[in-house]
């Protein structure tokens, strides 16, 4: 508990005021310049590799625009997608219109693409239970305070990807990036069979009331 204080604290320092107070409606506006990669309703394009972002933790969505534009993520050699969410995230003038988009599409509904991965959701009930869970959420739907990602909705394909790139040291490799080094060590002790049975738990619909 005290570790997750410690890193909320940090990461509050180091964000601009703004990203605590947002106008959604602003946002809006500003995200016509994502609906080519992202969709109109934010839900992603599989074909462009594009996560779903509708539904997602703000303060996450607000972090990892602010990286986008520090130049945290999107200038790692070979990483021409990041590169290109580089060039968008740098269109946004100051914390205030980055707070304005996250707080817009967090306020979507969540989407829900259509599984492409198989896997054994026992197993992986198990893995994200002990190695994910404690700063995604029990149920993979990220916790505010700590800025992290909501994962039961961002895409099979882009979320086995960014774990990829995790482990090969393409994302999170950054000097500032602090949350970016927790989580690629974290990948690098997950096989890509484990991977796989984590993605398909997360897959896993919510049980009927």
């Amino acid at each position: 508990m005290f570790r997750q204080f410690l890193v909320y604290l940090i990461l509050t320092i180091s964000l601009p005021a703004t990203a605590l107070a947002a106008d959604a409606e602003a946002g809006k506006n500003l995200y016509t310049a994502c609906v080519e990669c992202h969709g109109p309703n934010a839900g992603g394009i599989v074909e462009l590799n594009s996560p779903a972002l509708a539904g997602q933790s703000e303060t996450y969505l607000f972090r990892q625009l602010w990286d986008f534009k520090k130049g945290n993520r999107g200038t790692a050699d070979g990483d021409t997608i990041g590169e290109k969410m580089r060039s968008i995230a740098l269109t946004l003038p100051d914390g205030e219109a980055t707070a304005n988009v996250a707080a817009y599409l967090s306020a979507l509904p969540p989407s829900k693409r259509p599984a492409t991965v198989e896997g054994d959701v026992a197993n992986g009930q198990k893995l994200y239970s002990s190695r994910c869970g404690a700063c995604h959420g029990g149920k993979g739907w990220g916790i505010e305070e700590l800025y992290t990602p909501r994962l039961d909705s961002i895409g099979d394909d882009y979320l086995m990807r960014q774990v990829r790139n995790f482990q090969d040291g393409m994302r999170g490799a950054a000097q500032d990036a602090l949350q970016g080094k927790q989580m690629a060590m974290m990948a690098k002790t997950v096989t890509d069979e484990e991977l796989k049975d984590i993605v398909a738990f997360l897959n896993e619909p919510e049980p009927q009331k």
